[in-house]
């Protein structure tokens, strides 16, 4: 047996080296569908399928409060105190914040460096080990005690070069000098993308009072515990801080996600569509390679009928033909991994990619191996049924037909590549109309209105270091001196300050309105931004009833915020503080929801002892996304902001009346002449604001885009070559027919017209598959149903025009046949 497969592989390696042109054109599709499958089965692998490169990843769980608002939540700094000294089901918990931005000095132009805080137990939690120097040792989180740094592997190489000598080396944040002690993995991405991390101030003063929900919260469960067990115990624990501390814990709850679903959930869905599209161009391209072994088994039939009539065997027949597509699918499955390779580099190297799985996005061993299988199994499966007609022949026609110059194939060998090229038609349909609805959906997110109309506007990112500017007056100096440097700047026509931008997400908490006791507005989150008074003219949103903040607004605002500011996180009960009023601006959504019978201006809101008179009405603005709907939001004076015990990073709008990128070095210049230790951080123009909420939706759109037109080019091969292989069986026909009186254009309308019936069957099969299908699109497109008919009748005379087009070449060579040539054949 082992001598007889070593012969077949001899002879298909001189069959495949005698045939160069068709082996190339083999390869190369399956290279092209083998190399998309592995390229994409390797960013699924890294986020979806591997385990977290941790210590036991399957016993860590992301834990979130919840409270009457639909959703999770981070936890309060006191909350998470008692849930981790209360809880019998956890090992150990640690807490971490959200990505901060600081400013890195000492290392040459004053820039901006992210960082995230967290417990001195964290890593230890998540089981990783820094790759070079130490992690956070017990203690390091406490006030005084906490100077110390890890940095990420890209900021080491970047800053320090990546030598070893940075351990030990000092590293300035905000002013306070941090000794750096390790570095992380290159593939380490948790929390999400950062430059360094630095352990938090445990103490309860700095972790903020209850209800001030700002913290991130990992746990690791104990053995044999499951997360549903740990849910419960956290709910108990839960349920009595709500009876102990009903002003601030009221209705809050507990919940627990694994860790890798917190980390991918977000993209799992997306990946798995564009896994499947990437399946379906492998489909098409085995479809396609059928085809040509079909076409080749046409022109080998006497070459099997003289080895039958010597006593060959059908099944080593079929073993010899099926060697030879094996042989040719691993060479294709070669050539895929390494445009594998390629595809991997172009879509992880640019910022555009939105997926940052905590595993290292590779050509590992295990998509190796899952190549090597797939290229084994696509060459048995395209290679079967050409195999089998091959070798079904009748050895009394076949021999007979020695003396012609081509074979003709059978009625069977006919309508199965008729069906393969329908298939292909069908199957690139389908993936057409996805990529069409995610079109209508990009450009309908393109289109979609904001709220805010700022065409000229440059936004950038400023933050002040504590120490040099703790107190409400210095902080309010600086940036009242700032805006009123930009507003006088050559080339701006206005500038403002704000705490928040359209799309970028924010903060929001809880209000309550004397007399109302509905459900719907108890328990509505409600938006808050810190504005200067240019705010709105600046960013373009409209003033609807009432008026904007004055200067006299923001000084009013500091004063009594200078007495409030004594109470915030204070033991004093609510009840007993005394009360405070501000000036406050909401926008249509919010008045609508709290005052929709009655006009919002001169009504009163209140958080807490802190009570809110609105002055102003204004346009909606979407908050978090494009998708999302205009939510409730209030708008506050900037120096209430101020007052707090952290410094917030403070936006930056400057409208400019030419090019908004030509205001960049304005904002710079103006930033460092106030203080030239500041770095000036996300420069970027509204336009590239909203680009960047398309992030995920542009990039499902290309990928799916690539994967439908090379499932296209794949289909518009195979009908060409069903069409060129037909004009070549029917030149005598065609001979005969012109012979006898038909003219060019008859013969051209015949082969048109039977490529034509061929795309329409596929396509009309393909609409059938897409209508179906569709729906898996439906949470991904906005502004579009999933069975749109304009993108359906669009992409479905495409399909065919562009199938009827490359019949074109055929029929034109068979309306050019000679009828004197064609008839020598007889």
């Amino acid at each position: 047996m082992w001598q007889g497969l070593a012969n077949d592989v001899r002879y298909a390696l001189r069959r495949i080296a005698n045939s160069p042109g068709f082996t190339l054109l083999v390869v190369l599709i399956l290279a092209l569908g083998i190399g998309a499958n592995s390229a994409m089965f390797s960013v699924v692998d890294a986020a979806l399928l591997r385990p977290l490169p941790f210590r036991s990843p399957e016993r860590l769980l992301q834990v979130y409060e919840t409270e009457s608002a639909a959703g999770h939540f981070p936890l309060t700094g006191q909350d998470y105190l008692d849930w981790r000294a209360q809880n019998r089901t956890f090992d150990d918990m640690a807490v971490y914040s959200y990505q901060k931005v600081l400013n890195a000095s000492g290392i040459g132009t004053p820039e901006r460096a992210t960082v995230v805080e967290t417990q001195a137990n964290f890593f230890s939690v998540l089981g990783v080990r820094p790759m070079a120097g130490r992690a956070f040792v017990e203690g390091e989180d406490q006030a005084g005690k906490n100077r110390v740094a890890i940095l990420s592997y890209g900021y080491w190489q970047s800053h320090f070069g990546g030598q070893a000598d940075a351990i030990g080396k000092s590293l300035e944040l905000d002013g306070a000098a941090y000794q750096i002690v390790g570095v992380m993995p290159s593939w380490y991405l948790i929390p999400g993308t950062a430059d360094a991390w630095i352990p938090i101030d445990m103490s309860a003063k700095s972790l903020g009072g209850r209800g001030e929900h700002h913290l991130r919260v990992v746990g690791r469960l104990k053995a044999g515990v499951s997360a549903g067990q740990a849910e419960a115990d956290l709910k108990g624990i839960a349920a009595n801080l709500e009876k102990q501390f009903p002003e601030s814990n009221g209705k809050v709850g507990a919940a627990v996600v694994p860790l890798k679903e917190a980390l991918v959930g977000r993209t799992a869905e997306s990946l798995y569509i564009l896994l499947g599209a990437v399946a379906l161009v492998l489909l098409i391209a085995c479809a396609n390679v059928a085809n040509l072994l079909l076409a080749r088994a046409t022109a080998r039939r006497r070459e099997v009928a003289v080895r039958l009539a010597m006593g060959a065997g059908r099944p080593r027949l079929l073993r010899q033909l099926l060697t030879e597509s094996v042989l040719l699918s691993v060479l294709g499955g070669l050539l895929g991994i390494a445009l594998a390779y390629g595809c991997l580099r172009i879509l992880t190297s640019g910022e555009w990619f939105p997926v940052q799985p905590a595993n290292p996005i590779e050509i590992n061993a295990g998509v190796l191996l899952l190549t090597l299988v797939v290229s084994l199994v696509v060459g048995i499966v395209f290679g079967m049924a050409p195999a089998f007609q091959a070798s079904r022949i009748s050895l009394n026609d076949d021999l007979k037909s020695g003396g012609t110059k081509t074979a003709t194939a059978p009625g069977g060998m006919r309508l199965m590549r008729e069906a393969l090229v329908a298939a292909e038609i069908a199957l690139s349909l389908t993936l057409l109309t996805g990529a069409g609805l995610l079109l209508r959906t990009f450009a309908n997110l393109r289109q979609a209105d904001t709220g805010a109309h700022a065409e000229n506007v440059l936004t950038a990112n400023v933050i002040l270091p504590p120490g040099k500017y703790d107190a409400l007056d210095s902080r309010w100096a600086f940036y009242e001196r700032l805006v009123q440097s930009l507003r006088e700047s050559r080339g701006v026509r206005a500038a403002a300050l704000s705490t928040e931008l359209p799309l970028e997400g924010g903060s929001n908490g809880y209000i309550t309105v004397d007399g109302q006791t509905a459900e719907s507005t108890q328990n509505t989150l409600v938006e808050w931004n810190y504005i200067t008074p240019d705010y709105f003219r600046t960013m373009g949103i409209p003033l609807k009833q009432g008026r904007a903040f004055s200067g006299a607004d923001l000084a009013s605002t500091k004063q009594v915020a200078e007495k409030a500011t004594s109470y915030w996180g204070s033991n004093i009960p609510v009840d007993q503080r005394p009360k405070f009023e501000f000036a406050a601006i909401v926008n249509e959504s919010m008045a609508r929801r709290f005052w929709p019978n009655q006009a919002a201006i001169g009504q009163v809101f209140h958080e807490e002892n802190i009570s809110f008179r609105v002055i102003g009405v204004v346009g909606n603005v979407k908050v978090w996304s494009l998708r999302q709907e205009p939510m409730p939001q209030a708008y506050f004076p900037l120096t209430l902001a101020l007052a707090g015990p952290n410094n917030w990073p403070i936006n930056v709008a400057v409208e400019s009346a030419g090019r908004p990128e030509d205001a960049a070095s304005v904002v710079r210049s103006q930033v460092h002449l106030q203080d030239s230790t500041l770095a000036v951080a996300r420069l970027r123009t509204m336009n590239q604001i909203v680009a960047e909420s398309l992030t995920d939706t542009s990039y499902q759109t290309a990928l799916l885009g690539t994967f439908a037109g090379l499932a296209l080019l794949l289909a518009t091969m195979g009908i060409y070559g069903v069409m060129a292989y037909v004009v070549s069986q029917r030149t005598n026909e065609f001979g005969i027919r012109m012979a006898l009186g038909a003219g060019p254009a008859r013969v051209l309308g015949m082969v048109v017209g039977q490529g034509a019936r061929l795309a329409a069957a596929g396509a009309i099969a393909g609409l059938a598959a897409a209508v179906a299908l569709a729906g898996v699109l439906r949470k991904l497109l906005y502004g579009v149903e999933p069975a749109d008919p304009a993108t359906l009748a669009m992409v479905f005379v495409l399909t065919i025009g562009i199938c009827v087009a490359a019949c074109a070449i055929p029929a034109r060579r068979a309306a050019r046949v000679d009828p004197l040539v064609a008839l020598r054949y007889e």
